[in-house]
């Protein structure tokens, strides 16, 4: 088994420890440590009698360790990604078994994917979350977020997107590098780089 260690003790990392047991019940292959976080002291319990084991920010990867992104923020995303990878870190896509994911689907590393439903032709950059989301015909950048119930078709998402709870993005729209879209918001024009939207339809904020 492959040493798993989750990045973030939040909400997101709970979500990542869920999955990576959910993945073990069909096929055992990892062996969870704990939790790296810098907000809270070390041996910390954080869910299901796991704890925090060190820092991210002093964290010296080994061979055998893998590591998950357990953060929704996308900067952040990229920041951390960023100083592991220049560590020589290696990293874990943990998928969700009753997520559907058609087999040509194209995915980055060190992904995180929930209870999703994919269609074809869709693209993840690496470090891509995605939770209980519908996403068909779509390519979606790296560090990007997509949260609860997003809806997203035949669209392009930049680097760094952020997608709130039960947004719905139309058909052929481009989502700037850095947008946000909020939650429940009607996508039907694209959004510029780096601008918050919100509502229905979406408007700049």
């Amino acid at each position: 088994m492959k040493d798993l260690i989750i990045i973030g003790a939040g909400g997101f990392g709970k979500e990542a420890l869920v999955i990576a047991q959910e993945m073990n019940k069909n096929n055992p292959q990892w062996n969870i440590l704990g939790f790296l976080d810098d907000t809270k002291p070390i041996n910390t319990e954080i869910f299901r009698g796991f704890r925090t084991i060190g820092t991210i920010k002093d964290w010296e990867p080994s061979n055998n360790q893998y590591f998950s992104i357990g953060i929704s923020n996308p900067q952040a995303k990229e920041t951390i990604y960023n100083l592991f990878k220049n560590k020589g870190a290696q990293f874990a896509t943990l998928v969700l078994p009753t997520a559907f994911i058609p087999t040509e689907t194209i995915l980055g590393e060190c992904c995180l994917i929930g209870h999703a439903w994919f269609g074809v032709d869709v693209i993840l950059g690496n470090c891509v979350t995605v939770m209980s989301s519908m996403i068909g015909e779509a390519t979606i950048g790296d560090f990007a977020t997509t949260t609860g119930f997003s809806n997203i078709a035949g669209a392009i998402l930049g680097k760094r997107v952020f997608v709130g709870s039960q947004a719905v993005i139309l058909n052929g729209k481009t989502i700037g590098d850095d947008a946000k879209i909020g939650a429940g918001s009607i996508v039907i024009r694209n959004v510029k780089p780096g601008t918050t939207v919100f509502g229905n339809p979406a408007k700049e904020i």
